[in-house]
């Protein structure tokens, strides 16, 4: 007998699946076939086992295992397109060697992209309908003038599309959610800021009670400075912090959304910093750097990059540490953040812009009525706040160029 299940979002949480796969063999049911347009799984009747799955992601189609693989106890059970479901017969206290995961977790990184750049389509598009409302009724718009847009003759349009992109939206939170725990757990990346052994260590201080921190600040020993937007123009953040350091105000720790930084009044020192984006983080990436001396000061909780602050401090009239000592690596990363920001927020500003020449047309023919001088205004705001993130990063790009040249 053949049954088949619904799974639509097995991919995004595979060790959930793979528990699943499990408690389905031990029940007597053989998996015999995935089909991933579809999201069925096909299982057949056999004999109950125990059984520990594995699904990796291969590029490479019909690749077999590795002879370590094999040798403990690890088969291919099907590959369907790039994934493939292993099985391992053996208890797992007794498995020494697993499947690689990179694939997964590289797969996903992928996915998180597009659901990132969908959903911020979608706040913004809805984000403009609640201000477009609150402020036409501030302005003297009631809610009855708001509900005739969607009672009007074709009115349904724009209420299908509110409604598909509140499903769209609360279904794209959920996936990046899942997807980016799921990585976690593979990569084991629940870090958090670390001290090092050696030179480096004096970078952070010593965790003060609350109490403590509460007397300082008011004191004034302990001050906080926002930096909003850095991200820009990591350039400037570097050396901001480097200044503060050299005026004695040591840095203590950083918010958790990276714009607070806290300093605590101390020596002037000379410290070195480094604002580093990476779209995969994982452990490799940071013992190199904590190896080469680097004290990991902060790093973000992004779903689709990771922004990492880096310090070291060194002492005056030495050479400045050098996180990458090849310019052209950091001439790629400066023109890898201009490019990743102009794509997330060019197609926004076209988009505007388009919307705002429709709208003067229409001016040309008919008065625009309060809704949509309303939107003339947001647009104009959105392009100038957009427009100042794609600068801003190409104009680090062209300062690190000419420093270079």
């Amino acid at each position: 007998m053949i049954i088949k299940v619904f799974r639509p979002f097995w991919s995004y949480d595979v060790q959930k699946t793979e528990e699943w796969l499990a408690s389905m063999a031990e029940k007597g049911y053989e998996l015999i076939r995935i089909n991933r347009l579809t999201r069925y799984f096909y299982f057949q009747s056999s004999e109950p086992k125990a059984a520990t799955y594995r699904i990796v992601f291969d590029k490479v189609q019909n690749r077999s295992l590795s002879k370590g693989l094999l040798n403990f106890g690890w088969t291919k059970v099907l590959q369907s397109g790039k994934w493939v479901v292993t099985m391992n017969g053996l208890p797992l206290e007794q498995i020494r060697t697993f499947p690689d995961r990179e694939g997964i977790v590289k797969h996903n990184k992928k996915i998180m992209y597009i659901y990132m750049g969908i959903l911020i389509y979608l706040m913004v598009g809805l984000l403009n309908v609640l201000l477009i409302s609150t402020i036409a009724m501030t302005m003297g718009a009631s809610k009855v003038d708001l509900i005739k847009v969607f009672t009007e003759p074709y009115g349904y349009i724009p209420a299908t599309a509110l409604g598909v992109s509140i499903i769209l939206c609360i279904l794209t939170v959920y996936s990046l959610i899942t997807i980016n725990r799921t990585n976690k757990r593979l990569t084991g990346e629940f870090l958090q800021p670390t001290k090092l052994k050696g030179q480096a260590a004096s970078i952070l201080q010593d965790r003060l009670s609350k109490s403590e921190e509460k007397r300082l600040k008011s004191s004034g020993q302990l001050v906080m400075k926002w930096k909003l937007g850095w991200m820009y123009a990591p350039d400037r953040l570097e050396q901001w912090l480097e200044e503060m350091e050299e005026k004695g105000y040591n840095l203590y720790s950083v918010g958790k959304t990276g714009t607070a930084f806290y300093f605590k009044k101390g020596k002037p020192r000379k410290v070195c910093y480094c604002a580093d984006l990476q779209n995969t983080a994982d452990s490799n990436y940071f013992n190199i750097h904590r190896d080469a001396g680097w004290t990991r000061l902060y790093n973000s909780s992004a779903w689709s990059q990771k922004w990492v602050l880096w310090g070291q401090e060194y002492i005056p009239g030495e050479a400045k540490p050098q996180i990458y000592s090849d310019k052209l690596n950091q001439l790629k990363l400066a023109r890898r953040i201009a490019l990743t920001y102009t794509a997330m927020f060019l197609p926004l500003i076209i988009c505007y812009t388009y919307l705002i020449g429709i709208n003067i047309k229409l001016s040309a023919t008919s008065n625009l009525d309060r809704l949509q001088f309303i939107n003339l205004i947001l647009f104009a705001i959105l392009i100038l706040m957009f427009g100042s993130y794609v600068s801003r990063t190409w104009l680090y790009y062209n300062r690190l160029r000419k420093h270079y040249q």
